[in-house]
């Protein structure tokens, strides 16, 4: 049976520009977001029984749904109407097998669950013999999930809009250390967004733009209302801060909508250290991995 396997990467956010709540409930960003090699995999074979049966494995698996809720399982049925439409599939071809071996941790902030969905449109895709474009997989992701264009890329880029229009950005090169940790707590994407229109004398900080200019400026919007919201992920950052080394030239950040935090370090050797500090201090996960110049299509 042929099957096809994906790396779906996680990222963060080196700026994330948050505009006001809109009428019809969304909210326009702007957010220079970088890939990093933290990752799930997605396997996906042909299957002779009509439907999409997922099955989650790996360290991560604990709560993610294996129903038409998962983005994966949406990615896939939507590919799926796309080629019975198309007379691509047989009879005996129209199920699909899949397997996510499920490291990003859900809830963090590091937009596992888009990723997965990104690299199942492409998978698919190919298993199906579509020959869909990637612009045309963008609208297809940007209806399941406003980071889903991005993950189809990869790498460096500006998303804008609600997260579909993407602009490539040279890549950061070399590749920044990094030390992820996430606090025991999720935290969903909605309960941010509705801290953030909560807080009454919020402003958009236009990080963005000064990335664009002097590609230092790391800032996220969602600070300003998740560390005091949550004590949790503000023990997270103290100790995030506490924990690096001298030379250190950037503070923690937030991932995303959180709850996970990143801090750059200055050597693959210094995040090592820094990672075993946060393990000894037992108040959350902490992952070492590094910036990546390529995405999903890898």
């Amino acid at each position: 049976m042929n099957t096809i396997t994906r790396f779906a990467y996680a990222k963060i956010n080196l700026t994330l520009d948050v505009g006001q709540r809109r009428p019809d409930g969304y909210h326009e960003i702007r957010s220079v977001m970088q890939t990093i090699k933290l990752h799930d995999m997605v396997s996906i074979a042909l299957d002779p029984v009509p439907g999409v049966h997922l099955t989650v494995t790996g360290d991560e698996a604990f709560g993610v749904p294996v129903d038409e809720t998962n983005l994966i399982h949406k990615a896939a049925v939507r590919l799926q109407k796309i080629a019975s439409a198309h007379g691509t599939l047989a009879g005996s071809e129209s199920g699909l097998q899949i397997v996510l071996n499920k490291c990003i941790p859900s809830q963090a902030g590091l937009g596992g669950g888009s990723s997965d969905a990104a690299s199942t449109l492409l998978a698919v895709n190919e298993l199906f013999g579509l020959m869909l474009s990637i612009t045309r997989l963008s609208e297809i992701g940007a209806a399941l999930g406003a980071d889903v264009p991005f993950f189809l890329t990869g790498g460096t880029a500006l998303a804008e809009g609600l997260g579909e229009h993407i602009t490539p950005l040279l890549p950061l090169t070399p590749n920044w250390p990094l030390v992820i940790m996430k606090p025991n707590i999720g935290i969903s994407t909605a309960a941010a967004y509705a801290a953030l229109d909560g807080n009454p004398n919020r402003s958009t900080g236009g990080a963005a733009q000064r990335w664009l200019q002097d590609r230092q400026t790391l800032s996220n919007d969602f600070e300003t209302v998740i560390l005091p919201a949550y004590p949790e992920v503000a023990a997270a950052y103290k100790l995030l801060s506490q924990t690096a080394e001298a030379g250190e030239s950037f503070k923690p950040l937030l991932c995303g909508s959180g709850a996970a935090l990143f801090l750059r370090a200055s050597s693959n050797e210094s995040a090592g250290r820094i990672a075993e500090g946060i393990r000894a201090a037992g108040i959350g996960k902490v992952w070492v991995t590094e910036t990546l110049s390529i995405g999903s299509k890898e």
